[in-house]
């Protein structure tokens, strides 16, 4: 009698541990839009020192449409020595209209902004940008390089 107890709790368990694996791997995947580095040009990174504020701007290539497909908000670090990675997935960006399908080459924008609020670029923003960036690229390099006025 013990024996099938165990037997039976044994089964229990299996059954939930099958459970749990279909169940995640049935979920939804957190797809990759775009990831890579932003290196910021030598003559701007004094500027770019003590800002905290990145914003990573995606925009459907094929739209012709001004508003992007969403943006995504990050926090500067504090060491600009080297290039300051990226990560943008489904649920980092954004997204403006979340009915619409994913672009399949997308326009980047990349903004180190001094204020941190969302909107169109202000004086002493940071630039840059990259077009044709098929979505889920994984090593695009994106080049501030220029400041707005």
């Amino acid at each position: 009698m013990k024996g099938l107890k165990w037997l039976g709790l044994l089964g229990v368990v299996v059954l939930i541990g099958v459970a749990v694996v279909t169940a995640l791997d049935m979920g939804e995947k957190s797809p990759v839009f775009v990831s890579g580095t932003i290196q910021i040009n030598d003559d701007l990174k004094a500027d770019a020192t003590g800002v905290e504020t990145l914003f990573v701007i995606v925009y459907d290539e094929a739209s012709a449409m001004p508003m992007p497909y969403g943006a995504m908000k990050e926090k500067m670090p504090a060491d600009l020595s080297s290039p300051v990675p990226f990560l943008v997935t489904k649920e980092s960006l954004r997204i403006m209209n979340p009915d619409a399908p994913a672009p399949k080459f997308l326009r980047l924008k990349v903004r180190i902004d001094r204020d941190g609020v969302a909107g169109p670029d202000q004086p002493g923003d940071l630039t840059g940008g990259a077009e044709h960036v098929p979505f889920g690229q994984r090593d695009i390099q994106v080049l501030v390089d220029k400041k707005a006025q």
